[in-house]
């Protein structure tokens, strides 16, 4: 849940939507808070996200395909 103290900005791109934080697992499942911010404007979709220590912007966000439970695993070693 979103802590109220956390002030939400303007997307500075677009002016109109509000830049929302995005949180994700890490490769060993520990939470990462504020991994990524979008822009809630369906136009205009701007983005921060921190992958591995580099912070990247811009990028159109993508939706991903749900992946189907018989699909080969992507794992490695198992």
């Amino acid at each position: 849940m979103l802590s109220e103290s956390l002030p939400l900005v303007r997307c500075k791109k677009c002016g109109i939507g509000t830049m929302l934080p995005l949180s994700d697992d890490g490769q060993e499942g520990a939470a990462i808070l504020y991994k990524a911010w979008v822009c809630d404007s369906p136009t205009c979709g701007y983005n921060l996200r921190i992958d591995r220590g580099q912070v990247t912007y811009g990028d159109q966000v993508q939706a991903k395909s749900p992946e189907k439970d018989d699909a080969p695993s992507r794992r490695t070693g198992t």
